[in-house]
């Protein structure tokens, strides 16, 4: 695993799911991370694994993305070399990873559930623990 972002990284974690791009483009920038910021011209890694899809087409579907976000002309450059410090896919399969140990913790900690184990000899399916995601208030 990766170490936890900090610094540019963390600001592209912060970042990325603010940008408007989906499909290959999303897949991309998601296996990234920011490792410089030069005035206008930002230097993404990319890691290797993830480069099949990469092009220049891509890249400028980024970079466009970017340019939109921000208002102003930035430029990319993407190198392929695995990023040493947290990606956006990376933190995502983390807090999916710790969502399902924090539902499996919950489950076998549940008294009721405890007691229909010990009672009955109930057996919990861990196959079928699935964590909830909490719905997200709607402004009124």
């Amino acid at each position: 695993a990766a170490m936890p972002a900090t610094g540019l990284a963390l600001q592209w974690l912060e970042l990325f799911p603010k940008l408007p791009i989906s499909g290959m483009t999303g897949s991309i920038a998601a296996n990234c991370t920011l490792i410089a910021v030069d005035g206008d011209h930002w230097l993404l890694h990319l890691d290797p694994a993830h480069s099949a899809l990469f092009n220049a087409t891509q890249q400028r579907r980024l970079n466009d993305a970017l340019n939109h976000f921000h208002g102003r002309t930035l430029t990319i450059s993407i190198e392929l070399i695995k990023p040493e410090q947290e990606t956006p896919a990376q933190a995502a399969s983390r807090r999916r990873v710790n969502r399902q140990r924090e539902a499996e913790e919950s489950i076998h900690g549940d008294p009721l559930i405890q007691q229909m184990m010990q009672q009955f000899g109930a057996v919990v399916r861990h196959d079928t623990i699935e964590p909830v995601e909490a719905p997200v208030p709607q402004a009124s």
